[in-house]
């Protein structure tokens, strides 16, 4: 029964298009534009993080749908999109239950599976790196120690 991570290709379509018209011209007329025009987008704020800003404010929040935060000009122009979930999560049982995925907005067809960011976890058979205490004050190295031991929980199986 594993757990996959699905995006809506229709949905990320649509971000993709807000920001690169965001992008090239990032003021109020096109946040008000992007709003308008995509429907699974509820809010879109651009600040200028050099200045401090707010430039442009556009729609309202929906407090149930997250905000992603993208970043252009070297990151001194941060955008916050407030939208519906484009990225979500099934558990899928059998092979057949992965063609009833459904986004948020109702479009079954244009969904993809992809990488998920919680499904890599390491490898716990191998050594765990150590940190470097080179760059410690002596003083302060000689009373730190860092063991070999690994907790019962953390232990391969082929290994308890």
């Amino acid at each position: 029964m594993p757990l996959y991570e699905y995006e809506c290709i229709k949905c990320r379509n649509k971000l993709e298009k807000a920001l690169t018209a965001i992008e090239k011209k990032p003021d109020k007329k096109t946040a008000q534009s992007v709003v308008k025009k995509y429907d699974t987008i509820h809010s879109v704020e651009i600040v200028d993080l050099d200045e401090k800003e707010l430039l442009a404010q556009a729609g309202e929040r929906d407090d149930k749908c997250p905000d992603f935060d993208f970043y252009f000009d070297q990151g001194s122009l941060m955008v916050l999109v407030n939208m519906d979930r484009y990225r979500f999560s099934e558990l899928i049982y059998e092979k057949e239950d992965e063609k009833k995925v459904e986004c948020y907005c109702g479009e079954k067809k244009n969904v993809e599976r992809v990488v998920s960011s919680f499904s890599f976890t390491s490898d716990l058979s191998t050594n765990m790196p150590k940190p470097d205490l080179s760059e410690l004050p002596p003083d302060v190295r000689s009373k730190m120690f860092i063991s070999d031991y690994i907790e019962e929980k953390d232990r391969p199986k082929k290994n308890r």
